[in-house]
């Protein structure tokens, strides 16, 4: 369990714990005093709150798990199926379970007509990987958003496809310096820094969705 998972879990005991309490000072002041008998507009208040919590706190969640319980093997082949697709299938051995991420190359090129031609293949490249992780997140965005707590695995998702935004317009931007020939700064090292930045997002992506898959199998395996 990473430190996100676990601050979760530390703020949702905490949030039960406190609802809790207020549910037990609220039924304690209902039977040792008068107080709603004598205030109906705050006992109502009061009836409501104590629904809205045993709802939100205890019965969503209750339900949610058996809704995930429901959908286990299909979550499983889901979160599968998005990690083998956003794996290098070339480097990866997906057989033995050994997955490396994609990543785009570090552009090259010394005169000025080469890095034109490294600025229109960044560019072709990472219009094809947004594409190909948009294909990948269509299939199956909706289910893993209404089906367990995924909620990792879609924030790194949407993360790296907005490092391959900004991987395209330091693209054109670099263009447009090239052009100017005041300029005398390398265009190519903020590409460089956005493309380093984007496999690592890369590999984040990759990380969120082995470390669902370990937890998805831990809550599905019984208890010894």
């Amino acid at each position: 369990m990473n430190a996100h998972s676990a601050s979760r879990t530390a703020l949702r005991i905490a949030t039960a714990v406190g609802a809790l309490v207020l549910i037990a000072v609220i039924i304690w002041l209902d039977v040792a005093t008068t107080i709603w008998q004598e205030m109906v507009i705050l006992s109502g208040l009061a009836a409501a709150l104590v629904s809205f919590l045993l709802t939100t706190v205890f019965v969503d969640r209750f339900l949610q798990r058996q809704l995930e319980a429901r959908w286990a093997p299909v979550t499983h082949m889901a979160l599968t199926a998005v990690l083998h697709r956003v794996a290098d299938e070339e480097r990866s051995d997906l057989e033995r379970g050994q997955v490396v991420p994609r990543s785009l190359p570090l552009p090259a090129g010394v005169d000025r007509d080469a890095r034109r031609r490294e600025l229109d293949r960044i560019r072709a490249q990472v219009q094809s990987e947004r594409e190909h992780l948009s294909d990948v997140l269509g299939t199956w965005s909706q289910f893993l958003t209404s089906t367990g707590d995924n909620s990792d695995v879609m924030r790194a998702a949407a993360s790296l496809a907005l490092q391959f935004d900004r991987v395209r317009d330091a693209a054109l931007e670099a263009e447009e310096r090239l052009d100017a020939a005041e300029d005398e700064r390398d265009p190519m090292d903020e590409i460089s820094a956005r493309i380093q930045e984007c496999n690592q997002r890369h590999r984040t992506l990759i990380d969120a969705l082995e470390a669902r898959i370990r937890d998805h199998i831990a809550r599905q395996r019984p208890a010894d």
